[in-house]
């Protein structure tokens, strides 16, 4: 895929981010604003979202496309903060899904491998699956895996591995999912207006977090039995991204 801009009616593309000062977010707005033929716009405050067109100002066609990805994202916090995660991650959501929705706008929005689990255990995944019911029928919910990378939460197992400050491992899998094949991901899911609906977003293998923890020496950290709210295993079938000639380029273990 090129590095040009999608058309619409031979206009520029006019492209809404949200979150685009989180992880995820920070680099995929990095990557269309450095695109030639983009008009990309980010709003990252929870009020911003909350109130988004409160005023009623922003038109059908102001935007051609919003990719979702402000969010609350810490299960076992949630676990913690369960209304704070239905306020940040449903209620504050909804104007902005309504709007989609009434306009015929395409939505991508960042959903989670969590919803294919038992989600209804933990209030993270009850959120997103949330947001799949509530999600208009021209969008796209990216049920995203483990998304590791260059700047990632200093207090998600990768971040922590390499910094030398884990305190436990697990003895479940994760398909880890590199930051920059996300981004590559969301672009051609926005080509793809044909693809709607649940796609699961990962690297398609799991690795054994025993595993890792051995590639960045660290074998020997004692072993968490019960992690509430955890699956054992979120390897993703990529069956969908693979056809619309998308494929992850970075294994984790060639990170090490």
């Amino acid at each position: 895929m090129g590095r040009n801009a999608i058309q619409t009616n031979d206009l520029i593309m006019k492209v809404l981010v949200t979150g685009h000062r989180g992880f995820i977010g920070r680099y995929v707005f990095a990557d269309w604003r450095s695109t030639e033929g983009y008009k990309v716009h980010g709003i990252d405050h929870p009020d911003d979202i909350s109130d988004f067109n409160i005023s009623g100002n922003i038109k059908a066609g102001d935007y051609d496309l919003v990719v979702h990805l402000a969010a609350w994202a810490d299960i076992r916090e949630s676990m913690e903060k369960p209304a704070e995660y239905y306020e940040n991650n449903v209620a504050k959501a909804k104007r902005l899904f309504d709007w989609c929705g009434e306009t015929g706008t395409r939505l991508l929005y960042a959903s989670s491998s969590a919803v294919d689990g038992n989600y209804w255990e933990n209030p993270y995944a009850m959120s997103k699956w949330v947001n799949e019911q509530m999600a208009p029928p021209n969008s796209v919910g990216m049920r995203f895996t483990t998304v590791y990378g260059p700047d990632s939460r200093n207090n998600m197992l990768y971040g922590m591995l390499k910094e030398g400050t884990a305190k436990y491992i697990t003895n479940h899998k994760r398909d880890w999912i590199h930051v920059k094949d996300v981004c590559r991901a969301i672009r051609y899911l926005a080509e793809k207006t044909d693809v709607n609906g649940p796609v699961p977003v990962g690297y398609g293998e799991s690795i054994p977090v025993r595993k890792l923890a051995e590639a960045f020496g660290q074998g020997d950290l004692p072993v968490k039995e019960y992690t509430p709210g955890e699956v054992d295993d979120n390897v993703a079938d990529i069956s969908i991204m693979l056809s619309t000639g998308w494929k992850p380029k970075i294994n984790i273990l060639d990170t090490v």
